[in-house]
This record gives structure tokens, sequence and C-alpha cells, in this order.
């Protein structure tokens, strides 16, 4: 069984980066980077060349999550993987992933699998569960995709750029009749934005602080998927959480006005791209 691990790179924290290499290159046959445009190449080319089974494909420019994974999902083809798994490049893998994970590609009807993930800013993190189970929606970084799947089309939407493309393909590939399974296994350390935590009349609330940038997509990306699956519950919560992330912003967050500019163009662009 042949496995390869592809991480997206857009200015990468080196350090966290290198960690992020060292923890997943012993545990699959080999390691792509797929690099969005950062400036600073020749040091990722440095570090790249200091290992054996590391490769790099630089783009040059900003394509967007979307192109960068599906350029992931076609080094699987070529190379003839039997899976591939997807990494940001602030995500670490924990020992044991792949092994634990090749205990569960057999499970039927298999789209994708991924395990519990810890974040590091946040002191209560994931339930722990204690069998596999079924989940509607999960995440890109650590998932395990059979190439063959990526092969039949089930790629990511380019026209989303950045956010919700993980969220799309999980849909897709369920109204196909795939399953995504999440393990009983605390698999990565990653970080979801700069998270912080506000208390106010008792109650705690949590910010992620995304940029103007991100909350356009995010916004943006939840009107696209209304248009291209309907108001079914998934979008349903996406939309409930945009607003909740504007009220949020509204209360707590700094540039209140950079970002809601940001998510009104977001709604009227969305309301008027054309999905076919």
């Amino acid at each position: 069984m042949k496995i390869i691990a592809g991480i997206v790179t857009f200015y990468p924290n080196f350090e966290r980066l290198k960690e992020n290499i060292d923890a997943i290159v012993t545990q699959v046959d080999h390691v792509i980077l797929v690099d969005n445009g950062s400036e600073d190449l020749k040091k990722l080319d440095a570090l790249v060349e200091s290992y054996k089974q590391v490769d790099l494909i630089k783009l040059f420019e900003n394509k967007g999550i979307a192109f960068a994974l599906n350029r992931i999902g076609k080094f699987a083809v070529e190379e003839k993987a039997d899976y591939f798994l997807t990494l940001d490049q602030d995500s670490v893998v924990m020992p044991g992933l792949i092994a634990a994970y090749q205990n569960y590609i057999d499970f039927p009807n298999l789209g994708l699998l991924n395990s519990i993930h810890q974040d590091r800013n946040l002191s209560d993190n994931d339930n722990p569960i204690t069998e596999v189970v079924e989940k509607e929606l999960m995440r890109t970084s650590a998932s395990l995709m059979p190439t063959a799947l990526f092969e039949e089309g089930f790629t990511y939407d380019e026209r989303l750029f950045i956010d919700k493309v993980d969220f799309d393909l999980n849909i897709r590939l369920r109204q196909a009749g795939y399953k995504l399974y999440e393990i009983p296994y605390y698999g990565l350390l990653h970080e979801l934005g700069d998270i912080k935590t506000h208390h106010i009349l008792g109650f705690k609330v949590v910010t992620y602080n995304h940029s103007a940038f991100r909350r356009y997509y995010i916004t943006r990306n939840t009107i696209l998927l209304i248009k291209k699956f309907g108001l079914n519950r998934n979008t349903f919560v996406f939309l409930i959480g945009d607003i909740g992330k504007e009220v949020k912003t509204l209360i707590f967050e700094e540039d209140k006005i950079k970002k809601t500019k940001a998510v009104f163009k977001g709604w009227i662009d969305g309301l008027k791209f054309k999905m076919n």
C-alpha cells in the first residue's frame, strides 16, 4: 500500500513547517509541498532539500487552497498512490496516525478518514470518542482520501478558492453514498485562526479573529454552497455561523469596519456569482 502526504504552504512559519514535515515524513512513502506564492522560496528550497522523500511544487502565485489540494491529488495519481493525506502548513500529526488509519481503510464506502483534532489554543478540545463515528463534515487537515475517488472526479472546487472547500467535498461525497469516518485517535495538533476567549455575563465566547480577506471568502462561499446544494441542514448551519461571527466581530474583534465591509461584499458577490 502506498500513501503520500501533501502540505499546502503560503508564507509558512518555517519552524512549524519543519515540525510538520518531521512528524509525517516517516509515516508515509512521500511528502509533497505545494506552495501558493510564498516569497522566500530559497529558504523553502533549502528545507525541502534536507529531506530525501520530500518534493516541492511552486505555483508562484496564490491560486487558492482548492487548486493546491487538487495538485496534491494529481501527484497522488501520478505516483500511483493508493491514498493521500492532506495537511495545513501549521498542523502537526501525532506519532502513529497513519498506522492507526490503516486499521480502518477497509470500512464500507470509505470517502475520507480523519482523527480527533487538538487545537493548540484551546484548553477544551474535541470530546474523546471510543469508537469510529460517521461525520457529516470534516476538515481538510489530516484527511486521508482514496486516490481512486479523486480520479473519479471528487476533486476540490477551485471556484471556492479558500474556505469551505473541504465541506463542499464532504457534501458531494456523502451525496454519492460515501462515508466520512472519524477514528478514536488524537491524530493532529492544529490552530484555527487567532483564537481569543472572552467572558461576558458569565458566558465564555470564543472568537477566531480571521482577517477581512478570510471573512470575505467565508461569507461568499456560504452563499455559493447554498446555491449549489440548497438550504439544507449543513448550509443553514454555515449561514447561522456566519451571522454569529459577524455579531462577535462587532462586539469583540478589531478592524470591525474593514471586516464588516468584507462580509457585505461577500454577500453581494455570492449572490451575483453564477455556479453553472
